[in-house]
């Protein structure tokens, strides 16, 4: 009898995750994916008052004009105006997949964007505020984090890092 109930257990648990595995890692699975990791209301980032947490799942990409905070890495300097930043940036953004702006970039040149992981769909927030520091020079602060979880496993530092090459790809065109 206990026989039958632990082998009608393991063909039920078989069955189960093998429908499962094509609803939640295809097209069809991201629905409920995004329902179960939600993001919330993302307030904005003071980047002048902004205190990084013990996790490490967050990277923030910074100078000490913007930021009081330490900062994983110095914010690179552009020999491009603001605006020139902001398209190139843009460009970057659209070579992404899973990014979702959750606003225009504003007046301020802020801006803040949720990627998902691919298979979990779990999401990060990232927030970018563009700084002109000449006619013909400008910076931006990048702060990625993790909504969930205590390790992204560097998922954070890697992004924003590859974004940063490209756009001194771009920029030294």
């Amino acid at each position: 009898m206990l026989r039958k109930i632990l082998k009608f257990f393991f063909y039920t648990f078989f069955v189960l995750g093998a429908f499962s595995i094509p609803i939640f890692f295809t097209p069809i699975g991201e629905i409920p994916l995004k329902t179960l990791f939600q993001v919330g209301n993302i307030e904005k980032t003071d980047f002048k008052s902004l205190r990084l947490t013990e996790n490490p799942n967050q990277y923030l990409v910074c100078n000490s004009h913007l930021c009081s905070a330490s900062f994983h890495v110095e914010s690179p300097k552009f020999s491009i105006p603001v605006e020139r930043l902001k398209t190139l940036l843009e460009k970057v953004l659209s070579e992404q997949k899973d990014l979702e702006p959750q606003q225009e970039m504003n007046a301020d040149l802020y801006q803040d964007l949720v990627q998902r992981t691919r298979l979990v769909r779990y999401p990060d927030v990232i927030t970018v505020q563009l700084q002109e520091l000449g006619p013909n020079s400008s910076t931006l602060a990048i702060y990625s984090r993790s909504v969930y979880g205590r390790s992204d496993f560097g998922v954070n530092k890697d992004r924003i890092d590859a974004w940063l090459a490209r756009l001194k790809e771009l920029a030294d065109r």
